[in-house]
């Protein structure tokens, strides 16, 4: 167990450097997204909804309790990964660097993953989020970005391949009231930039998080998590509406690690590790009995 935890400490590390170094790639004033949607993917019925409000797992209390509590661990049906929120606060800015994982469709047909940053979600009802999918249409994959403003459809941007570096970000822009939504993929340079405004009644920003995700259908119903074997975040930043700037873990706000649990056998899905530095971590998935 020491080892692995060395091995998580070391990987998470190398994460921070490489976080880093993407960052350092900025999008130049009109920079527009040198990309198209992928139609073929934005056509296809199947496509799973790839971010959805957190959904709390069975025999523990609800959201609203457990953020009431200042609970340290969520066990969630749907989402893993970290989040912050604070009562009476509300959110800016989160941003991460990721790598686009691998699928293993042999393994897991049918079967879906998306990983994304975003606010709002852990106890309300909108997200507003970015982010890549990896999921596996019968035994082929599929890697695509993708933007949605929750509760509208989600929106493809353009095929990614796994391995690739990510950026994503969420911002909230107070003087237009409106969201913008970006992810430059590193590794191909192309890249998209939405700015949205709220598609529920509210968007509070109460919370802000950093996600491995199990989609849902159109109908809401939970979808087979695909074995993506890690997907590992880097230089996470938050901020929130007060200017207040930091990592996952910063005085300004409470930070809620997330495990995934299977909606029919309760056994953990996808864990992840502590945070190194308070801005890099690894969600791994695992194998259900």
């Amino acid at each position: 167990m020491r080892t692995f935890q060395r091995a998580c400490t070391a990987a998470a590390a190398l994460l921070v450097v490489l976080g880093v170094t993407a960052f350092s790639y900025h999008r130049a004033p009109g920079d527009r997204a040198r990309s198209r949607p992928a139609a073929h993917l934005a056509a296809s019925t199947a496509i799973p909804r790839p971010g959805h409000p957190i959904v709390a797992a069975p025999g523990q209390h609800g959201i609203a309790d457990i953020l009431r509590h200042h609970s340290s661990v969520i066990h969630s049906l749907n989402w893993s990964g970290y989040a912050v929120s604070r009562p009476h606060a509300s959110f800016r800015n989160v941003r991460a660097a990721y790598f686009v994982p691998y699928v293993d469709c042999a393994g897991t047909p049918n079967s879906y993953s998306s990983h994304w940053v975003g606010l709002d979600g852990l106890g309300s009802a909108s997200v507003e989020q970015v982010g890549v999918a990896a999921g596996c249409a019968g035994t082929a994959a599929q890697y695509y970005a993708w933007y949605e403003m929750y509760p509208k459809a989600v929106s493809v941007a353009f095929s990614v391949h796994p391995g690739n570096s990510i950026l994503a970000s969420v911002y909230y822009d107070a003087a237009r009231r409106k969201f913008v939504l970006r992810l430059r993929d590193i590794t191909t340079g192309r890249n998209f930039s939405k700015t949205i405004k709220c598609a529920a009644s509210a968007c509070t920003r109460s919370s802000a998080e950093v996600i491995s995700e199990a989609p849902s259908s159109a109908a809401g119903q939970i979808l087979p998590l695909a074995d993506y074997r890690a997907a590992s975040f880097s230089s996470v930043s938050v901020t929130n509406a007060r200017g207040h700037h930091g990592g996952l873990h910063a005085k300004w706000w409470h930070t809620y690690q997330i495990v995934g649990t299977g909606p029919a056998t309760h056994e953990v899905t996808a864990q992840p590790t502590v945070l190194y530095q308070g801005q890099a971590f690894s969600v791994y998935w695992f194998q259900q009995n």
